[in-house]
């Protein structure tokens, strides 16, 4: 077959197949996860894709950042502050606050929550071009406790530093409250002070 100007190649035969085929460079790669999480159980991330580049699943950089998110979440749900606050770099940014004003504002939520349940859904990793080591990531996240549940967007970046991902920054889109008057009488922010 000879391959001129307007030689078309076939499509390829699954996702997976077509991701192989943009090699080792973070260019182009979009890789998926679906996870569906109750709170009563711990279930790993799955990818519905798998990672060009990867030679094996310990060094594969999205699972190794799936796994630092459901630690994180795993984390913020069993009110652990001390693990929580270590899953965010020094470098954290999330709307205006850096890390120490953002993680005092948590430590008071943990204080006056008596339990808080969270479950991620919807989870989309995205490579960042040129930069091997900071992967975005956005899933829906629901988010229940005494004082009020809602529903948001979230969009994170997440850095690797010493083999370890932590999160960089993060902004997040509210899509339904459920009490969101008395929430925002409780926390004085514009949702239910999360």
């Amino acid at each position: 077959m000879s391959v001129g100007r307007d030689a078309r190649w076939p499509a390829p035969r699954s996702r997976a197949f077509e991701m192989n085929c943009l090699g080792a460079g973070w260019a182009a790669l979009t890789v998926a996860l679906t996870v569906a999480l109750t709170p009563a159980t711990s279930i790993a991330a799955q990818p519905n894709t798998v990672s060009p580049s990867a030679s094996s699943v310990g060094q594969d950089p999205v699972l190794q950042a799936s796994e630092a998110l459901m630690q994180w979440r795993r984390d913020w749900e069993n009110r652990d502050f001390e693990r929580f606050s270590a899953h965010y770099s020094e470098k954290f940014q999330s709307t205006g606050l850096d890390r120490l004003t953002y993680l005092e504002r948590k430590r008071g939520i943990f204080e006056r929550r008596p339990w808080q349940r969270i479950r991620i859904n919807e989870v989309l990793w995205i490579a960042e071009q040129g930069v091997p080591d900071a992967l975005s990531v956005r899933f829906i996240q629901e988010y229940d406790s005494p004082q009020g549940s809602d529903r948001s967007r979230k969009e994170q970046r997440w850095i690797r530093s010493n083999q370890r991902w932590q999160l960089g920054g993060e902004t997040e889109v509210i899509l339904s409250e459920a009490d969101a008057g008395r929430t925002r009488a409780d926390s004085g922010t514009g949702g239910i002070g999360k």
